[in-house]
């Protein structure tokens, strides 16, 4: 698949990227709120930070669920690229690296590139960042996903609505054969926008054939469910 590979000039990830030899794109601005002129779609390979440290490779789509931001426009998401963030986690997946490999909620920016994005991260500290062999794993295992993007199935591409930030749905409907498209978690669900439940569903490359709620609660799952009750969808309710 023919994608374009980005690093941060700022992103402790991204300078040890470079620093290895590889020549990918790389953007002056953090990589949550970075622009430029893009044809391809485009893998971002960074850094993961979390409050609890714990040693992690993630996958996401970006976006902004609220008016909380983190870079990009607030109630804007980007164009998820479900089968390639599929491709991308298979290949993590399978690393031997005694590491959490996760799948993350929909957050922060960029929301403005005009085609679709998947961040691929190495976390969850310094110790991790610079480590140059885990590093190398990594980018390899990426690069593996995008290699094999066009050959991966879908069985459904899935919407979730709820649960975790680290969503446990996501990874074991990766790893079972469906692709996913944007997460928006249990901290969001409550106060989500029409706008922004309809581009959970619309802003995908691959497009959304089944919508699961994880443990939402009822006045919120009817809600929801009925922005989207004109659309051709599979609903599962956890």
């Amino acid at each position: 698949m023919d994608v374009e590979v980005v690093v941060s000039r700022r992103d402790a990830v991204g300078r040890v990227v470079k620093a290895l030899g590889y020549d990918f794109r790389e953007v002056e601005n953090d990589v949550i709120d970075f622009e430029g002129d893009f044809t391809k779609p485009v893998v971002v390979i960074s850094r993961h930070e979390s409050s609890s440290g714990k040693p992690s490779l993630t996958v996401h789509t970006p976006g902004n669920p609220n008016d909380r931001t983190m870079g990009g426009r607030p109630r804007e998401l980007a164009t998820a690229f479900p089968r390639l963030m599929r491709s991308i986690f298979l290949e993590i997946n399978n690393l031997d690296v005694s590491l959490d490999k996760a799948v993350e909620a929909t957050h922060h920016g960029p929301t403005t590139l005009r085609v679709p994005i998947v961040f691929a991260e190495i976390g969850s500290s310094e110790e991790y960042w610079n480590n140059e062999k885990l590093v190398r794993k990594f980018v390899e295992a990426v690069l593996r996903g995008i290699d094999n993007a066009d050959f991966v199935e879908c069985n459904d591409v899935v919407t979730i609505f709820g649960g975790p930030h680290y969503s446990h749905v996501a990874a074991k409907a990766l790893l079972s054969g469906d692709c996913v498209a944007h997460i928006i978690s249990k901290h969001y669900v409550k106060d989500v926008e029409q706008d922004v439940i309809n581009q959970a569903v619309e802003k995908s490359v691959n497009g959304v054939t089944k919508v699961v709620f994880d443990n939402v609660s009822k006045p919120n799952y009817e809600r929801i469910l009925m922005t989207l009750q004109n659309r051709q969808l599979k609903i599962q309710k956890l």
